[in-house]
């Protein structure tokens, strides 16, 4: 599954450079370059999002089809304002206060997420946080890895205490053979 997210990722990263990329192209403007950003930006959105609910490989919960619906929405209130004729302007159709194309885009990608994503999360949220088997997994990794650190600083003083021993006994040798130190 982490494969197939990241692949989503990298697809729709592409898709949106590709209509930025456009832009540079000479001669007339492409138009097939807001098509790939109706559909690389609600996509590069999501798969991150998907990417960053993956636990153990794997979104739990109904998360997947959340985050597949919410991309498809996404993407059809893009696709929609792109294909609906411009009719912005005076006596222009208005849908909420704003010209129809706009609302579009405003509601239904912008209110319309924000409504349903958070009550989804919620109800996904106890298949999202750590268990009991979870926390005992982390406290035993936690306690391994200072046992690990209070090892490696005892066997470090140790071999500097051997080695001033050492360096200690080299200077008291002559010494103690009735010679004169050099």
């Amino acid at each position: 599954m982490k494969r197939l997210v990241l692949s989503l990722v990298v697809l729709s990263c592409l898709a949106v450079a590709a209509g930025y990329g456009a832009a540079f192209l000479p001669g007339p403007s492409r138009s097939w370059a807001p098509w790939c950003l109706a559909i690389g930006t609600p996509g590069m959105l999501l798969s991150l999002m998907a990417l960053g609910a993956l636990r153990r490989g794997r979104l739990p919960g109904a998360l997947g089809w959340t985050f597949a619906a919410t991309f498809l929405w996404c993407a059809a209130a893009f696709a929609v304002s792109l294909a609906l004729p411009a009719r912005e302007g005076p006596g222009g159709p208005l849908l909420l206060g704003l010209p129809l194309r706009a609302a579009i885009v405003v509601y239904g990608v912008g209110l319309v997420p924000v409504l349903i994503l958070p009550f989804v999360w919620a109800l996904a949220f106890e298949s999202l946080t750590l268990g009991e088997e979870d926390l005992r997994r982390v406290r035993e990794a936690r306690e391994a890895r200072e046992a690990r650190e209070a090892r490696e600083a005892r066997e470090a003083r140790e071999a500097r205490e051997a080695l001033e021993a050492r360096s200690a006994a080299g200077r008291e040798a002559p010494e103690s053979r009735g010679g004169a130190p050099d």
